[in-house]
């Protein structure tokens, strides 16, 4: 196996080209985690994934609790199955905690200060109430608590990790949080201990992102070099490995297949990019700023058999998007409209009249 051959085998197993799955919390559980900062990309996340499925659908899974959206890994959202909440949490809970201990101490936020904004937040959610962030921000600054310069993260974060809360049903455009037991009752949830917990997180890793190495998956999940090999060493057994260059690679067993030629439109944040901590198997390094801003954003990405070569913006209007593309390098005309069946398939993934596909590099 080449280098060249890592991003082909990506799509494969990131159920880019052919899926085995056929309800959107299958893709999610397959995955074991898939982020969902932004709420309307992390839905195409699984709807690329899933041919035929339906923006409202996969809303439907949302609300109807068979997806949970969470603050898990690396302090961000993610969308995770039922059967997988708690022990995820109980599994990165301590790490995420110690990282955040230096900032606390900065904010003048003790454990004190941290365990009453909880009690207040379980006081104001119970007996099923859903709160947005603001309403919540609100109630804790009327009762005595500092909510600004990023203190309501922390809370909202430990909370989280607690799981004493997850985002609950919609308001409007804005999602609501909502007590974690009510929302979803323990006995949906398996109980792991440690060790097959690591194991447990490393095998979906590695089955859903492979070909990856041991410091991706550290990347991804947040965890310490030391526990993600231990995951790694429990899991390796099903795995299959490979060395190219002196790195060692590992992902789903079974002989490699070379993919037909692909197009792909892929969501902001999504997690063929934001999967691995070495990106150099699927994008040019000099290009990579482009998808991975200095603020944070992760932008929408075209991917050609596997290389990420460039980004793309869609703009709604009524019941049509207009998608425009902007590649890194130059494209023929040819290569340009091999993207439109990819257009044209989110724009029936929401439900929209694609109205226009244009290249802002075109001259």
């Amino acid at each position: 196996m080449l280098l060249t051959d890592i991003a082909a085998q990506r799509l494969l197993h990131q159920q880019l080209l052919h899926t085995r799955f056929k309800q959107p919390h299958q893709i999610v559980a397959f995955f074991g985690a898939m982020q969902a900062q932004e709420h309307a990309h992390s839905k195409w996340g699984i709807g690329v994934r899933l041919p035929g499925s339906t923006d409202a659908a996969i809303e439907k899974a949302i609300s109807n609790k068979s997806i949970i959206r969470t603050t898990a890994f690396r302090g961000t959202l993610h969308l995770v199955a039922p059967a997988d909440v708690r022990w995820m949490l109980q599994l990165i809970a301590p790490g995420m905690k110690v990282r955040m201990s230096s900032m606390r101490k900065k904010l003048g936020m003790d454990d004190a200060s941290i365990k009453r904004a909880c009690q207040l937040i379980t006081k104001a959610l119970k007996g099923g109430n859903h709160l947005t962030r603001k309403a919540l921000d609100t109630y804790l600054q009327e009762n005595g608590i500092a909510t600004d310069d990023h203190r309501m993260n922390h809370i909202i974060y430990h909370a989280a990790l607690d799981g004493l809360i997850c985002n609950g049903p919609l308001s409007g455009k804005l999602f609501t949080y909502t007590l974690l037991d009510e929302w979803l009752p323990a006995s949906a949830s398996t109980k792991l201990e440690r060790q097959a917990a690591l194991v447990t997180l490393a095998h979906r890793y590695f089955t859903s992102h492979g070909p990856a190495t041991l410091p991706d998956f550290a990347n991804w999940s947040g965890l310490s070099l030391t526990d993600a090999r231990a995951g790694l060493d429990g899991a390796q057994a099903d795995l299959k490995a490979i060395t190219i260059h002196n790195t060692t690679y590992w992902m789903a067993p079974g002989s490699m297949k070379t993919p037909p030629d692909t197009h792909l439109l892929l969501p902001g944040f999504d997690e063929y990019f934001i999967g691995y901590k070495d990106r150099s198997a699927i994008i040019d390094p000099s290009f990579a700023k482009k998808v991975m801003t200095i603020n944070g954003i992760f932008n929408p990405i075209m991917v050609h058999n596997g290389e990420i070569i460039g980004t793309w913006k869609r703009t709604f209007k009524k019941d049509t998007v207009a998608i425009t593309v902007e590649p890194f390098k130059p494209l023929k005309k040819s290569a340009l409209k091999a993207f439109e069946p990819a257009a044209e398939q989110y724009a029936r993934f929401l439900g929209n009249t694609l109205t226009a596909f244009t290249d802002t590099t075109a001259k």
